[in-house]
């Protein structure tokens, strides 16, 4: 991880499990680390777990409140990221909305949010962190957190309209990769699809889940490879002990 020893990264959703353990890792290997959340409250959960442990951090943690959503609180909050550390060289985009909705018959109100968090805000970041990257020349890593679902389709779901917003981001992932590519930009893309996670409900409570901190471990490990290798896509489920 050397070569991102304060370099920055964001992760567009630092209040879930995933967010705050990526955060973690991220901190503890000296990268200056951007949390985004979208609830102050949430922000003020963070902080308390963060107290305990952060002076064992190398790097740094700063907190963001932002709503993804909000295209002019995005800028905004990008504009001043590159104002004061001259851009992004690592984004997670972890943020996702996962309410229940079916695609013949679910809420419209409920339809948009999931869309509006899942892809176009995902894009939206993306794009923002992506230009200053190109425009620097310099090395950079977009990291997708997808959900295995979108892979292996549950026989019965309620969130239908979720799962089809997280194939699209496979798409949008490869769709990038070839962009990059084509632009011979230094910029990396990643998606992982998780499994089940620890602690998550579910009708089938004896089937094995992910440990939150072997996902942000993977993060950390996909982020240290050498820089003429990477990583495209990463299928992360848990085993039977």
């Amino acid at each position: 991880m050397q070569c991102w020893v304060n370099k920055v990264a964001i992760i567009t959703d630092c209040g879930d499990e995933v967010g705050f353990a990526v955060l973690e890792q991220l901190a503890k290997a000296g990268m200056i680390v951007i949390g985004f959340s979208k609830n102050k409250k949430m922000l003020e959960k963070v902080t308390e777990k963060l107290n305990p442990i952060i002076a064992n951090f190398s790097g740094k943690v700063v907190l963001c409140q932002c709503n993804i959503t909000d295209t002019k609180q995005l800028e905004a909050a990008f504009e001043k990221i590159n104002d004061t550390y001259d851009g992004v060289d690592v984004l997670i985009n972890n943020a996702h909305c996962d309410i229940d909705c079916l695609v013949n018959e679910g809420e419209s109100k409920d339809f948009k949010e999931i869309i509006d968090v899942n892809i176009n805000a995902l894009v939206a970041c993306t794009r923002l962190a992506a230009g200053p990257m190109i425009a620097r020349k310099t090395r950079g890593h977009i990291i997708n957190m997808n959900d295995l679902a979108s892979f292996q389709i549950p026989i019965e779901s309620k969130k239908t309209v979720y799962i089809a917003t997280k194939a699209a981001i496979t798409s949008v992932n490869e769709i990038l990769r070839h962009e990059f590519r084509y632009l011979k930009a230094n910029i990396k893309v990643t998606n992982i699809a998780c499994g089940k996670l620890e602690g998550m409900s579910d009708p089938v409570p004896e089937e094995p889940r992910l440990r939150v901190r072997d996902i942000a471990k993977l993060v950390k490990l996909i982020l240290n490879t050498p820089e003429q290798l990477q990583v495209h896509e990463v299928l992360l489920d848990s085993v039977v002990e």
